[in-house]
């Protein structure tokens, strides 16, 4: 009895762990004029299209979007847009990922943004993808300001294998007091 109640217990932990990954399989994820503000005080502003997290992978799969509008622009920014994004042991495999003009702000007095296309975090993995970001935008621009602009690549012992990445009119700025800025295209580190 003893026995069965352990491996009970254990399958559903193992289960409750797998649910926990984040997937997008055999799919097709479209987004259009899409837009995500948040203009507060302490702002924050997320927006993830085609993501998955926690030993996240997105395979076999079509992520495209056209018009993506992320902003915050407020006194304790931040912003964030992914879009065909993976973290957590992250991987993209046999994917098209494709953006036409994403636009990510900040524009606070703290602010910081982060955009990251076909980018895949922590023993981020990507084999077998077309990535490809038209007029991608990420700015900044307040005090604190940071930036940071990813476009198809892997972090943290990342693998970058067989994938095509284009980048035309990708445009990361900063422009505050305490900038830095960071724009990566097609880049394992």
């Amino acid at each position: 009895m003893k026995v069965s109640k352990i491996a009970l217990v254990v399958a559903l932990c193992l289960s409750a762990a797998g649910a926990m990954a984040g997937e997008i399989v055999n799919s097709a994820v479209t987004a259009t004029a899409v837009g995500n503000t948040s203009t507060g005080l302490a702002s924050t502003a997320l927006q993830n299209i085609g993501v998955a997290e926690n030993n996240g992978h997105i395979g076999t799969s079509t992520v495209v979007v056209n018009g993506a509008f992320n902003t915050a622009a407020g006194l304790a920014s931040t912003a964030t847009q992914n879009v065909g994004h993976t973290s957590g042991n992250g991987r993209i495999d046999n994917t098209f990922i494709t953006g036409n003009g994403l636009v990510n702000t900040a524009a606070g007095l703290a602010a910081t943004a982060k955009q990251q296309v076909g980018f895949a975090d922590n023993n981020g993995r990507v084999q077998n993808a077309f990535i490809s970001a038209a007029g991608a935008t990420n700015t900044a621009a307040g005090l604190a300001a940071t930036a940071t602009q990813e476009i198809g690549g892997a972090a943290n012992n990342g693998v970058l294998q067989n994938a095509a990445v284009v980048a035309s009119g990708a445009f990361n700025t900063a422009g505050g007091l305490a900038s830095s800025a960071t724009q990566r295209i097609g880049v394992a580190r």
